[in-house]
C-alpha cells in the first residue's frame, strides 16, 4: 500500500521570493546590500593602498642600500689615500660616482658633499629624500693643493711645503687648529664629474725639528 506524502507548508517568513520583488518591497534589504558592497569597496581600497605602500617601501629600502654603498665606496677611496706610508704623500686618485645609472636604483643624479670629518650623499624623488653619511678616518680638507697652500701662506706667511715650512712664532698646534677649522666647511661635489683625492704633507718647524701634518685633499 502506497503512503501518500503530505505537503509541507512553509512558514510565510521563509517562503522563496523573487529577488527583484524582494528588494523592491524590502528597504532594509537594500540598505544591507549597499552597506556590504561599500564595505567591500573600502576593504579593497585599503588592501591596494597597503600593497602600493609596501612596494614603495621596498623600493625606497633598495635605494637607501645603494646610496649607502656609494657613500661607503667614496669613503674607502679617501681612506685608501690616507693609508699611504706615514711621512709620504700619495698618488692622485681619480674617483667617479659611477655606481648609479640605468642599471641602478636611481633615475637621476644623487648629490654628494665632503668635509673634514665625513662624506655625505643624498637622493630625492617623489618629494622624499634619503641620506647616507659616513665618517672619515683620516684628516681631510675639501680643497686642492693650490688653495690649501695659499690659505696657509695668508695665515702663517709660509706654504707649509718642505722648502717653505711654517716656523715660529707659529706652532704645530696653531696650524692643526687652523686646518681643523677649514675642514668644518662642507664642499658640494658634482657627481657627474671626477673627484681627485691625494694625501699631502704640511711641514711645521720648531728650531731644528720639523714635524709633518698629513691631510687628504678632496676636490674637483
Amino acid at each position: 500500500m502506497k503512503i501518500r506524502e503530505k505537503n509541507t507548508i512553509l512558514p510565510c517568513n521563509i517562503l522563496p521570493y523573487n529577488d527583484f520583488q524582494y528588494f523592491r518591497n524590502n528597504d532594509r534589504a537594500w540598505i544591507d546590500l549597499i552597506l556590504s558592497k561599500t564595505a567591500l569597496i573600502f576593504a579593497s581600497i585599503i588592501i591596494l593602498a597597503a600593497l602600493y605602500h609596501l612596494s614603495a617601501d621596498f623600493q625606497q629600502a633598495d635605494k637607501q642600500r645603494q646610496l649607502d654603498a656609494i657613500a661607503q665606496d667614496f669613503r674607502s677611496a679617501i681612506d685608501s689615500a690616507g693609508q699611504s706610508p706615514h711621512g709620504t704623500s700619495s698618488s692622485n686618485i681619480s674617483y667617479s660616482f659611477d655606481a648609479y645609472g640605468p642599471e641602478g636604483q636611481f633615475t637621476g643624479q644623487p648629490d654628494a658633499w665632503v668635509s673634514g670629518e665625513y662624506v655625505g650623499m643624498s637622493y630625492g624623488e617623489n618629494n622624499r629624500t634619503i641620506y647616507a653619511v659616513k665618517p672619515l678616518t683620516y684628516k681631510t680638507l675639501p680643497y686642492n693643493e693650490t688653495i690649501m697652500r695659499n690659505k696657509l701662506l695668508n695665515r702663517f706667511s709660509a706654504s707649509g711645503e718642505l722648502a717653505d715650512p711654517i716656523v715660529s712664532p707659529f706652532t704645530y698646534l696653531n696650524v692643526s687648529d687652523f686646518l681643523t677649522t677649514l675642514g668644518t666647511k662642507e664642499k658640494n661635489l658634482n657627481t657627474s664629474a671626477k673627484v681627485h683625492i691625494v694625501k699631502t704633507l704640511i711641514h711645521v718647524q720648531n728650531g731644528t725639528e720639523v714635524r709633518e701634518l698629513e691631510y687628504v685633499l678632496v676636490y674637483q
